[in-house]
Formats: structure tokens, sequence, C-alpha cells
């Protein structure tokens, strides 16, 4: 009917056109390569040039893309025509009644009321997939391909009739036509389906069988077999057990289920089955097992094996023997006397077995088991058995049978009243397997349980009593009311107190020939504690191994022994009286017998020292000899656990600087004694009119400060902590010395510069050049303090050793400049340090190469190694000095110590040549006017003050 009425419809259209009529377009071939539609005609025939697509059988689409074909590819034969759209492919649907537009060769008019179909047009589709096949009850498929839909989108299955229902919707401008949704009826089988209505078959079939599970009935002779596609019709149905088709089937619920009636089978052993629905088969053989099934099963009593003879139904097959397997052991299959009993033999096991799974296997088939009330079968042989137990000195026995003979399958483990498990790891079993042997940790209850398993096998847990043990802990008589510790085990537990009982539930202890009352009632210390607990009174005293008796309800417990603890310091405190110095020793355990300690100090007794001794306290008279290290004690011959170091407050001797003096610039004060390193408790310090000094140097048995104060004289007081131990000693600084006046330095690019040198030279005020025009150049200065380690000072205390230094002496320099230059050759130095002035006639010479402004001073390893640099042009701070060390004053300056000088008078100069010092000479002056002298430039210059000789290279 459709087919006439698109030969009408075509007739309609010839028949009201124009007179020119375009000749039907006959399509050679249709190829579909790389996503590229390609229409090939004969070249002098008529062509498609655009494709009119239908969405029913009268409506074109209204949605569809503009379309063309480029056809200008022509050969010898064809042409070419290729499809494009400005839309994809995937969109190209239509219906059977889809037109194109058509052309001839030499004509450029177009016709478009062909019909695609009746000029061959229609493409094939290509490369047809599906996700998968329905089961006979039907379902939803995706197909997947090219050109699914181009002039049929509903695609057919003659062979159950009608179109495929498609759940894909075309009109969507999002769907795509290689990918298509379509709901298969129920059916069964292999048939086609059809593309574009008529033209194009492509196979498909629903899906085979499917076996999910088999459940065999032998009362009702059934087997039923549960799955999915077996269809409805039974007709349609085969069945086949190991290969033989069976006759008696019926499909029970419909493409799901099937049973098989009239079959019944005694052997036991997996069957095949396989069902066949309209000639297809399930993929796969599905395996039933026939399980053997076991209701009982014999037992073997001894250890060299035995028959056992298991009894149910399906025990034999006449094709297969049997595995059979009990516990982990292979019990050999001897035979089959029925289908419903089997025999095999079980080899030798020391070990035997309780509750030991069973398992018989033909052929893959493992056996189940069948029990009244449910469970299942087991075997047992060989079982161990404990009848008693009995425990003395801490050793258990236990007596049984079958207790074996391998100690590495036997597990023992105790709990006693707290269910507190101790594992047992050493012990020993009789060679008749009758007994065990171990011993046990104190336990805190009499009674207690023992736990034995062997292979795996547990018996019930056997119950021990102990008698009462007592263990000594501790005997902590520190003081009069000291006390015993004692743990009880094996006691009657728990422990409950009973009005009118209590004094009969303590323990009581006697040491010597005298009772003692007063034990606590024992008790736990911790829930979780594994003894009692009970605390005595004893008796003041010291010493090792002290017997006594202790009695806790009818138990006696004589010979015990105890001892005090040893002795113990845990402090030492230092005073003083009038008389001597004291140490106190604190601790405990010391008793309140001399004849009985021994005190050693560096490992020497000092027993002779001891003033008074308690039991926590010991007095001791400190000697000077005495020095730090470990205090050892013994009481009674028993010893301190470790030493305790004993550290001693500092001695003082005395403040050893000469004459009570000391240099002003930087001055030094110098203690001797021993001890000086020492705690924070016993740190000495040195006060100087009132006010902090700093620690210059110290060692055990030497103490070096240095005074803030600018004042003279110094009023030094010392403290060893907060003990005054030196009060109001007097020190007067130096007078100020100058001992080394050189020439003046004068410079175009830096200016002047003077480096003098001398002692005690410290509260500079200012300097000046004065020079023949009577002007009056001001001077920066910078002071710098140098220490030399001498004896100049020394105060020759005999208490000192000979290897100890008094660091008192100095060298100082003062270094003075100016940015000035100036044309004189002489001048007057003017400087003044306090109340003190000097003024020196100096020769001023000039240089000519430019100096570098003076850096900050550092010491030099020696006092003549290392020049002094030019000085700066600007003022420095004033410089810090080691105590090590000194600068040097001058590029050729380099004062020496000498052996004696006088720290109060003026220095007498004995000049004498040097044909190495220039010519040049300078006159030095005090402005008191008490002294004045010449010194010549390049003279070498000794002179002597006092017990120090000097000697200066002046230029």
């Amino acid at each position: 009917m459709k087919s006439k009425l698109i030969l009408f419809f075509t007739i309609l259209v010839s028949f009201y056109g124009t007179a020119y009529s375009v000749v039907k377009p006959e399509v050679y071939d249709i190829r579909f390569v790389n996503d590229t539609l390609t229409y090939v005609y004969y070249k002098e025939k008529s062509y498609f040039t655009s494709l009119i697509m239908h969405r029913d059988w009268m409506i074109p689409r209204t949605d569809m893309a503009p379309n063309h074909f480029n056809c200008s590819k022509v050969d010898d034969t064809y042409r070419y025509c290729v499809f494009h759209s400005d839309e994809p492919l995937t969109r190209l649907w239509g219906y059977l009644s889809n037109l194109g537009c058509a052309r001839d060769v030499s004509n450029p008019k177009e016709d478009c009321t062909f019909s695609l179909y009746q000029s061959k047009g229609i493409p094939k589709p290509i490369d047809v997939k599906y996700s998968e096949h329905p089961t006979t009850g039907g379902g939803l498929v995706d197909i997947s391909g090219k050109l699914l839909c181009f002039a049929d989108y509903y695609p057919r299955i003659p062979a159950i009739g009608g179109d495929l229902h498609i759940r894909t919707d075309l009109t969507n401008p999002s769907s795509n036509c290689n990918n298509i949704s379509v709901y298969v009826r129920p059916g069964s089988g292999t048939f086609y389906i059809k593309f574009n209505k008529y033209d194009y078959d492509f196979p498909f079939s629903y899906a085979p069988p499917i076996i999910s599970s088999i459940i065999s009935d032998p009362s009702k002779q059934t087997i039923t077999i549960n799955g999915d596609s077996f269809y409805i019709d039974n007709s349609l149905v085969q069945v086949y057990f190991d290969g033989v088709k069976q006759s008696n089937i019926n499909i029970t619920e419909r493409h799901v289920r099937i049973e098989v009636n009239g079959y019944n089978r005694v052997e036991a052993g997996p069957m095949s089955v396989n069902v066949t629905v309209n000639e297809l088969s399930s993929e796969k053989h599905f395996i039933h097992c026939f399980s053997p099934i076991i209701t009982s099963i014999s037992s073997v009593s001894n250890l060299i094996g035995g028959i056992v003879t298991i009894k149910g139904s399906r025990l034999s097959s006449t094709s297969l023997i049997p595995s059979i397997t009990i516990g982990d052991k292979q019990c050999i299959f001897i035979k089959s006397t029925t289908s419903n009993e089997l025999e095999c033999k079980l080899n030798p096991n020391e070990y035997g077995g309780k509750n030991l799974p069973i398992n018989i296997n033909f052929g893959g088939c493992n056996s189940t088991s069948s029990v009244v009330g449910g469970g299942n079968i087991t075997f047992s042989y060989n079982i161990p058995k404990i009848s008693s137990g009995s425990y003395s000195n801490d050793v258990v026995t236990l007596y049984g049978s079958n207790l074996g003979s391998n100690e590495t399958s036997i597990q023992l483990y105790v709990t006693d009243g707290s269910n507190n498990k101790i594992n047992i790891n050493q012990f020993s079993v009789s060679s008749d397997e009758k007994n065990v042997t171990f011993k046990i940790p104190l336990l805190k209850c009499r009674l207690f349980n023992i736990n034995f398993t062997r292979a795996d096998i547990s018996i019930y847990p056997i119950s021990i009593s102990a008698q009462l043990s007592v263990k000594i802990v501790n005997g902590t008589s520190s003081v009069s009311n000291g006390t015993i510790v004692i743990e009880l085990y094996y006691i009657k537990c728990p422990i409950t107190s009973i009005v009118g009982l209590i004094s009969e539930m303590k323990p009581t202890i006697k040491v010597g020939i005298q009772p003692i009352n007063g034990c606590s009632i024992p008790s736990l210390q911790f829930p979780t504690s594994e003894y009692y607990q009970t605390i005595c009174p004893t008796p003041f005293g010291t010493g090792v191994n002290k017997r006594f008796t202790f009695k806790y309800n009818s138990m006696t417990f004589n010979q015990l022994l105890f001892s005090y603890e040893p002795p113990n310091v845990k402090s030492c405190s230092f005073s003083r009286t009038i008389f001597e110095n004291l140490i106190t020793i604190h601790g405990n355990n010391f008793g309140n017998s001399i004849s009985l300690i021994n005190i050693n100090l560096n490992g020497k007794e000092i027993n002779s020292n001891i003033r008074s001794l308690s039991n926590n306290q010991i007095i001791l008279s400190r000697s000077d000899s005495f020095e730090s290290g470990p205090i050892d004690i013994i009481v009674e011959h028993i010893k301190m656990k470790s030493s305790f170091y004993l550290i001693l407050p500092p001695i003082i001797y005395g403040i050893t600087n000469k004459d009570k003096k000391t240099l002003s610039c930087g001055g030094l004060i110098t203690i001797s004694g021993k001890n000086f390193n020492t705690t924070d408790e016993f740190k000495v310090n040195v006060i100087v009119n009132n006010q902090n000094t700093t620690v210059f140097k110290q060692d055990e048995k030497i103490l070096i400060v240095r005074a803030n104060s600018k004042d003279s004289p110094l009023n030094v007081s010392v403290f060893i902590g907060k003990d005054l131990r030196i009060s109001n000693f007097s020190l007067k600084y130096l007078e100020p010395i100058i001992t080394v006046v050189p020439m003046v330095k004068n410079n175009i690019y830096n200016g002047i510069s003077i480096i003098i040198g001398g002692m005690s030279l410290s509260d500079f005020k200012n300097a000046s050049l004065k020079i023949s025009s009577n002007s009056t150049i001001p001077l920066e200065c910078n002071l710098q303090c140098s220490l030399f380690p001498n004896e100049l000072f020394y105060y020759g205390n005999p208490k000192l050793s000979s290897n100890e230094t008094d660091f008192t002496n100095y060298t100082d320099s003062l270094s003075c400049y100016s940015n000035s230059f100036i044309s004189e050759t002489s001048g007057v130095f003017n400087v003044q340090f306090g109340s003190s002035s000097f003024n020196y006639d100096v020769k001023i010479e000039d240089f000519e190469f430019l100096i570098s402004p003076l850096p900050s001073p550092s010491p030099s390893p020696s006092p003549s190694s290392t020049p002094l640099p030019s000085p700066s042009p600007s003022p420095s701070p004033s410089p810090s000095f080691s105590p090590s060390t000194k600068p040097s004053l001058s590029p050729s300056l380099s004062p020496l110590p000498t052996p004696s000088l006088s720290p109060l008078t003026t220095p007498s100069l004995s000049p004498s040549l040097s044909p190495s010092l220039s010519p040049s000479s300078s006159s030095l002056s005090n402005s008191s006017g008490n002294k004045s002298c010449k010194l010549s430039s390049s003279t070498i210059v000794s002179f002597s003050i006092g017990c120090i000789t000097a000697l200066f290279v002046l230029i």
C-alpha cells in the first residue's frame, strides 16, 4: 500500500510539472568512508544535488539544516557526489518517503520530486552493534552504528512482527542517530533486525538460557533449575543431565524456572546440566553436586591408627574414588559397602584431636552433615584428661592421661582469684604421658586454676590450693617508728573485715624477744596488684640480716630476715661558730652510734671531725685542708647506694695588692684563697665604694676583679654569698705617671698626632698643643689601658702557690690628634689627668706620606712586635683591651717592663745615645714644678723608678 502511494505521488508531480523534466537519477553505489557519505553515478546520468528528509510519509523535516552534494569529481566512468550538511551526519534521519533534488548533466534545472528509495539512494547502516542480548522476557537494547535512521527510524523484527519500539527521541536536537535505544518484545531464538524498512537485514538473537542454581529433592524425585531466558513454551525447551535428554520437564515459572520430574540419583558426585531454548543452548554447562551426606562416624581409641566407619547417604560411586579428611589428616578410603556406608583408615597421630571436621569429596563435591537439631558431625580421639593436681614449693604437678609426648603442642596458663592470666612456658611431661610438672610464680590467692591445652584440645580447668607464703620487701627503719613491708601470697582472698575479728586478721611480728603488734590488715595496693601487702613497725636500729618471726592466722614463719636501709645523704649545709667552721650533713639512716659509723671524704676517713650524730644529721668540723669531693658513709657495714659530692664554700686568705695600691687606669684587685669555682650559693662578690666589680680572672685559688669606681681611696668589701668576710679594706690609686712623650707627627692630609705612654693614666680631662705663634690647638684623645702579668704588686703571701701570678701591672697609652696641619717645628704638649697637669716641650716633624686613620686598638701578641697605627682624624670611643696582651705605643716606641718602679715618684731619665735615632729632642716637665728634664730624640733612655727599669726608644 505504501509503495502505491509513493508511485501515485510521483505521477501526480510529473503530471503538473513543466514541459522539461529531469530524468530520474539512478545511484550506482553509496560509499561511507571516514564519516564521508558519497553517492556514485555514471558520469552521463542525472544525479542528486540535495536531500529532503521526511519525518513521516507526507511531512518533510522542517528542522533539517541546509545540505548539498558536491559532484565536481568525475572520472572516465563515474561521477562522485560528496554530501555536505550544516549539521553532523549523526542528525541525518528521515523516513522511507525521503526525496531528493536532482539535475541532468546538461541542464542545471533541478527537480525535487524524486524518491530516494526508487532511485536506490538509501544507504546501508554500517558498524551495527548491540549492547546486549535481551532475555526471553524482552528488554531494552542499545544499538550503535552509522546511518541507522536514514530512511526509517523504526527497525523491525519480522519474525515476531511489528516495529521495535524506539526509546530515543530523534526530534530532540541533542539526540544522536548513531546510538538508539529500542525495546525488544518477549520471544526466543535467532532472528533478523531490518533497517530502512525492507532492504537491510542484521542477525540478532535473544540471550541463551542462563542457569543460576539447581535444587535436588530426593524425596520428590525432582530437580529444579533456576535461572533466566527459559521462555514460556515447553515444546521449545530441552534439558540434558550429563548429556542425556530429559523428557519430563515443565516451565513452572515463566522464563526463570524449570522443573524436571521423576529423577532420582543415589551416587555421589558432580552432574553436568545443559538447557536449550529454541535451538539456543546455555553457553557453558552448569555443574551440580550430589553431595555425600554424613549422619554418624565411629571413634578410634588408640594412637596406632584404626578403621573409621562413616554412615549416611550417597557414600558410593561407580566411577569416582572419594578423598576423605578428618581435621587436617587424610583418612585412606577402603571401601563402600553400600551407598549408605564407607570405611577409611586413619594413620597414627600422637596429638589426637577433638571435634575435628570431616569431609568426603567425590569429584569435587564435598559432603554435608545431617544431624537432628542441626549442626555438623565431628570426630574426636586421643583426648587428654587431667584427674588431679598438687602444689608444693612453687611446683605444680598435674596427673592424668594422654597428656602428650611433644611439649611444643602443649599450652599452659594459670589464673588466680583475680583472673590474671600467667603463661607457663617451661614444663616437663613424663614418658608415659600421665603427669606434667612446672614451676609457677607467686600468686596472691590460695586457690588458683590450671588451664591445659594440647594440640588445640582444651580440657576443663583444674583448681589447686596452696599454702600461705611471705616475701620481705624492705626494712625502712629510718626513724624510731620505722616499718617493714611484707608481701603475702596464696592468701585466702578476697579478705573481708568481720566486726569483732579485726584483731585476729592483723599479722604480728617479733624482733628478738619482744613481740610487736600494729601490723596492718593485708590489702591490695591497687586493684591489679599481684599480692597482698601488710606493713609492720620495727624497732629503731641499723644493720643487715636482722632476724624476726611473722605470724598470720594460724601460720608462723620463723627465722625471717630483714635489713635496715643504707645511709642516705640528702644535702649539706655550712655554718661558723666563734671557734670553727662546721659542715652539717642532712639525710637519714645514720644511726646514733659514732662507733658504728665511718665517714670518708675524698677516700680519707674524717671520723675525728664528728661533733654530733643523730639518725638524720651529722655535724662535722670543717678543716681548711678539706677539698671538694665525694663523701661516703658506712653504717654498721651498710654502704650508701651512691656517693654524695660535697662542694665546699670558698676560703679567703686576703687581698694581695702590694702596698694596698692599684693602677687607676682599669685597676685590678686580687683576692687569694681556694674553692673559688663554686656554686652561686657561695659565690665570691667584691664590692668597691658600694659598687659591684667586674670579674677579670678566676680559678680555684685566685680572683681578680676590676673596680668601676674612679675615686680613690677604694673601700673594698668581700662577701661569700651573703656572708661578709673582708670589710672596709682600703686601696689607693697610683698617681698618673707619664714615661714616654715622642715627637708630634705633622701631615698635610691627616693633621697632627701624638701617642704618649705611662702608668695609671685615668680620669683624662683634656689635651692641647701650644705653638710659637701663641695659639693653642685642642686635641682629641683616646685612652687605652693595657695589662701585663708581672709581680710588680705581688703580695708575697706564702699561702699562694709558686705557679700563681698577680695580674696588677699596666702600661697605658693616650693617642691624641687634630685635623689641623701646622708649619711649626716645636711646641708644648699639655695634658691633664684628674687634678694633675703635665707640660712637655715636643718636636714637630713633617710626614709627606698619607697616614691612614687610626682604627680601634687591638691587642698584639707582644709589646714590641706590632707598631700602633697612626691616629684617626676623628675621635673614637675608648678602646677595650685583652688582659693577656698589650698594644704598641707608637711605630718606634716599645716600653719594656722594669724591675723597680716606685709608683709615687717622678721618672728620672738617663740618656743613652743611639745612632739609629733622629737628632730631635723633647723637654719633659710637669706643671707642679717638681720635676723637669730634656729628652733627646734618637736617644735610648734608661731610667729607674722605684724597683722597675724601663727602656724606651723615642722618635
